[in-house]
């Protein structure tokens, strides 16, 4: 899952020059928080799942 879910090199060097977040340091970054939440889960044995939202 983490795999398919993470940036390869270019992906991820055009993902960060969109980040416009300002971070203190030790802070997690945006762009990491979902694959660390999804090997939290991994570990307790449970499977990914996620939230949708649909807005009308």
């Amino acid at each position: 899952m983490e795999r398919a879910l993470s940036f390869g090199p270019a992906e991820r060097v055009a993902a960060d020059a969109r980040d416009r977040l300002h971070y203190t340091r030790g802070e997690e970054r945006v762009l990491d928080g979902p694959l660390r939440t999804g090997r939290h889960a991994a570990r307790q044995g449970l499977g990914p799942c996620g939230p949708a939202v649909h807005l009308s």
